[in-house]
C-alpha cells in the first residue's frame, strides 16, 4: 500500500515565508517562480499549524496597520 504524499502549500511571499519558517512549520522545498524567474516559491507541509500561524500572522499586520474594526 502506498502512503498518501502530504498536501504542500505554495508561499509567494519570502516575509510571510521566513515568519512561518520562524514559528516553526516545515519548509518542504523552494523552487523559482514561473511567472518571474527572479523570485523564490517557498513550498511547506500544509497542516493545522500552517494555517493557524498565517491566520495569526494576518491579524498581527492588520493590527499593527491600524485596522482594530476589522477584529472579530
Amino acid at each position: 500500500m502506498m502512503k498518501e504524499k502530504p498536501p504542500l502549500k505554495n508561499i509567494y511571499r519570502k516575509s510571510l515565508a521566513m515568519d512561518l519558517i520562524k514559528m516553526g512549520n516545515d519548509l518542504h522545498h523552494t523552487m523559482i517562480n514561473k511567472n518571474n524567474r527572479k523570485y523564490q516559491v517557498y513550498v511547506f507541509h500544509h497542516d493545522e499549524k500552517l494555517i493557524e500561524d498565517m491566520l495569526y500572522i494576518n491579524r498581527r499586520k492588520r493590527i499593527n496597520k491600524g485596522y482594530e474594526n476589522d477584529k472579530k
